[in-house]
């Protein structure tokens, strides 16, 4: 046993006692996948509420209807899944468009919606493998930061709702490990090229806003680290072309969508709640027991009290220490900047400029999630390195562990108040036909060529990327 907690507390230890190493790793995610399986009914989602019904599952199933009989998705019969802003499927950005899709052809929509969550779910515990990796975290580090990224409220919440679009934002593990290894010195056009294409990834997964998020925090990682400007300027650009296909046919319909500035948390004692109160979905919408107009899952970022403890601790070891390699001081101005704009109305200094892929992200109480994160993994980190220098790390690291317990506790009960078919009994009944989602195409030129256009720009620019980036890999073997 003592071998046990000290491969689980100490990464040095881990290559000594490497079957149990591989299996808790692969148990740790068996348990988030079926944590989420459970949440989602394992794909027997009721549709008929909130914006299951209004926006995402009709959606997915007129996808599903033109994959199935070899349509391109162009059309939907009508406005009202896509806002009421057009029947164009492709003009509205927030929509689901990965190369996932195509196993809708075999599966119902429930279904493919639990593998495609557990999809990113993967795609996001490799990222965070790389993370552990970079920054030797112990078994134990990677543990808590595992639940409470993959199991906290703003996930969960805004599942619950219906909002399948924020799968993408799983993959913002593998975007930290970029922004970690820019801190660390890589530059050139391998980077750029990965930065780009992770980007338009998240994108394609119908995750606009957490596009949105990740080019800002580039954006003010960039001019508080002029080293870095000119890389992360030409991402950024080539995120933009190679995005051109999921960008045009909004842009076509610019001046239809309703972007009106809805506000974020209105005090730090509510960000407080966020991270500890258990709202559920029946007073979610109850701004008395809220404190909010907007619905609670727009605020909801519950990791419970043992979670919040970690995170603060977390963040003040990461201070202590002042890190280069941990992101100290390269992460303040970002992660500072991202989490004042999440605050009442300062994100209105950035939308003065008008810019539409700004004004787009309407609740900004959502850019709090990316510092949470940053401090998360930066914070444990450096909270596992202090405790290393210090005489009582075994007294430490047993009450780390054994604070999972709690954790865990407080986590679940979060998820089972708020799995979909407890969320369903919150909600007014909403009646959706999913059966007459069906492809509507018809004549409409300027939709058609400006996707035409945006195809051959995006295509252009990932064959120009992938040259470039082989090129500079040539250079340095």
């Amino acid at each position: 046993m003592k071998k046990i907690f000290r491969t689980f507390t100490d990464p040095t230890y881990e290559k000594d006692q490497k079957g149990f190493y591989i299996l808790f790793l692969i148990l740790l995610l068996v348990m988030i996948l079926a944590g989420w399986g459970f949440f989602l009914n394992w794909g027997n989602i009721p549709f008929d509420f909130h914006d299951w019904a209004e926006v995402n599952a009709p959606r997915l199933a007129f996808l599903k209807d033109a994959i199935t009989k070899g349509k391109l998705p162009l059309h939907m019969p009508d406005s009202s899944a896509l806002r009421g802003v057009t029947d164009r499927y492709m003009a509205l950005p927030d929509l689901v468009l990965s190369p996932q899709v195509l196993l809708l052809r075999w599966l119902p929509v429930g279904t493919f919606i639990l593998i495609n969550t557990w999809f990113q779910i993967g795609l996001g515990y490799w990222g965070l493998l790389k993370l552990k990796k970079r920054f030797s975290l112990s078994l134990l580090s990677f543990t808590w930061i595992s639940l409470l990224f993959f199991l906290n409220g703003h996930m969960l919440s805004h599942y619950a709702v219906g909002h399948v679009t924020w799968g993408g934002t799983f993959l913002l593990t593998c975007f930290a490990e970029l922004v970690f290894a820019l801190i660390d010195g890589e530059r050139g056009p391998v980077w750029e090229t990965k930065m780009a294409f992770l980007l338009f990834f998240i994108f394609l997964q119908g995750s606009f806003h957490q596009f949105v998020w990740c080019v800002i925090f580039l954006g003010f990682l960039a001019v508080s680290n002029l080293k870095m400007l000119l890389t992360i300027l030409r991402s950024g650009i080539y995120a933009g072309l190679l995005s051109a296909v999921r960008v045009i046919p909004p842009a076509l319909q610019m001046g239809a969508f309703d972007d009106d500035f809805l506000g974020g948390y209105r005090s730090p004692m509510q960000i407080v709640r966020a991270f500890v109160k258990v709202i559920p979905p029946a007073d979610s919408l109850n701004q008395a027991k809220t404190g909010a107009v907007l619905g609670w899952w727009e605020f909801d970022i519950y990791t419970g009290i043992a979670g919040l403890l970690i995170v603060i601790l977390a963040f003040l070891a990461w201070l202590v220490l002042r890190n280069y390699i941990l992101g100290f001081p390269s992460l303040i101005c970002p992660v500072a900047v991202l989490s004042l704009f999440s605050v009442r109305n300062a994100y209105m200094i950035l939308r003065i400029f008008r810019i539409p892929l700004f004004s787009g992200e309407r609740v900004s109480s959502r850019f709090l999630f990316l510092p949470f994160f940053f401090i998360l993994t930066a914070g444990t980190a450096a909270l596992q390195q202090w405790l290393k220098d210090r005489q009582f790390r075994n007294k430490g690291n047993i009450v780390l562990t054994a604070a999972l317990i709690p954790a865990a506790v407080e986590l679940g009960l979060h998820m089972n108040t708020w799995k979909v078919t407890e969320t369903v009994k919150g909600f007014p009944y909403t009646y959706t036909d999913l059966s007459i989602k069906v492809v509507a195409n018809h004549p409409d030129r300027p939709y058609t060529t400006g996707l035409l256009i945006g195809i051959v720009i995006s295509v252009v620019s990932a064959v120009l990327l992938l040259f470039r980036a082989y090129k500079a890999s040539e250079i340095q073997e």
